[in-house]
């Protein structure tokens, strides 16, 4: 459960967004199994050095072009792009899962997806905050002045972004035995009153 943020540092219209999901198959009949292959087949993260049950990879990337003014240089256009991909695990099932296999594997699966469609949705909301920023700002004497505070700019965001991201991580990690525990209680209440 980790993001990997790709930055061009020269990062110059509206924000266009792609999106990808890919999957790794995970197998196994028992919990352990299934923990052994997850661990094994997981996505690899360079920044933390180890596989994860899923990861999304951020690249921002963008360009930005300027105008003449009275006053000086402004920001004409932007031009912005965010390519997200997630990587998901699914289960080849075993025919020798037992339910209750299933149902915490379900469980999981779906706390796995959520998790990366969270960090997903920070990455869009930085590119928009990141691009309405850059639109916004004020006139400089020269063009020059202007692309380096845009890069200035850009810079400060993709940091702010990383930061989110990895508070997001930090909470998650605090919080994840009690969120499946409470999350596992409620499929198994449902499945008892179905």
């Amino acid at each position: 459960m980790a993001v990997t943020t790709i930055c061009l540092p020269s990062l110059a219209g509206a924000a266009s967004i792609k999106e990808k999901t890919s999957y790794f198959a995970v197998r196994g009949a028992t919990l352990d199994e299934l923990d052994r292959d997850l661990n094994r087949r997981g996505p690899f993260v360079s920044e933390t050095g180890i596989r994860h049950p899923g990861a999304t990879e951020v690249k921002f990337d963008g360009k930005v072009t300027y105008k003449a003014t009275a006053d000086g240089c402004a920001v004409d256009k932007t031009n912005l792009s965010l390519d997200l991909e997630m990587t998901l695990p699914r289960w080849v099932q075993s025919k020798r899962a037992s339910a209750h296999t299933r149902l915490i594997w379900d469980t999981l699966e779906k706390d796995i997806r959520r998790h990366e469609q969270r960090h997903a949705a920070i990455a869009k909301n930085w590119l928009k905050r990141m691009e309405s920023a850059i639109r916004n700002l004020r006139t400089e004497p020269t063009c020059p002045a202007m692309e380096a505070m845009v890069n200035t700019v850009t810079q400060r965001y993709l940091a702010g972004h990383e930061r989110a991201q990895i508070e997001f991580d930090t909470i998650e990690g605090r919080e994840v035995n009690f969120r499946l525990r409470r999350a596992l209680s409620r499929a198994l209440s449902e499945q008892s009153g179905q």
